[in-house]
């Protein structure tokens, strides 16, 4: 997953587009696109401030990193969403495989922050 993309996702349990990206994996690709077209409108999550506030200078060395494993926690209700081999997998609790859950929390514990494992609420592993 692109930094660029992470502003057109929302959570699917409360519909919030306030969601923080906390990547664990990052690969350097090149690839060749528009810079000034895939700009983030709203937020940079690679910088982590408003989008006005990074020169596209910047922005042309964000476009190179892949998100290959990470996490994405939504700010106001808790729930957590993995990304997987590049691939956000944003499900609602029912289509969740608790044990895919699970396997990602084992896989990633020693490298996801204390910060962000409190913020993750919803569904709940390793409890």
């Amino acid at each position: 997953m692109r930094h660029y993309f992470f502003e057109l996702l929302a959570c699917p349990a409360c519909k919030s587009v306030e969601l923080d990206l906390h990547p664990i994996v990052k690969e350097r690709r090149e690839v060749n696109v528009n810079v000034e077209k895939v700009r983030c409108k709203r937020f940079c999550s690679l910088y982590r401030k408003p989008a006005e506030q990074v020169p596209t200078s910047e922005c042309a060395n964000c476009v190179h990193w892949d998100i290959v494993e990470g996490v994405i926690v939504c700010k106001s209700c808790g729930r957590w969403y993995p990304i997987v081999e590049g691939i956000p997998v944003m499900l609602v609790d029912k289509y969740r495989n608790p044990r895919e859950d699970e396997a990602f929390i084992r896989r990633n514990l020693e490298r996801i922050p204390q910060d962000v494992l409190r913020l993750m609420r919803y569904p709940r592993v390793l409890s």
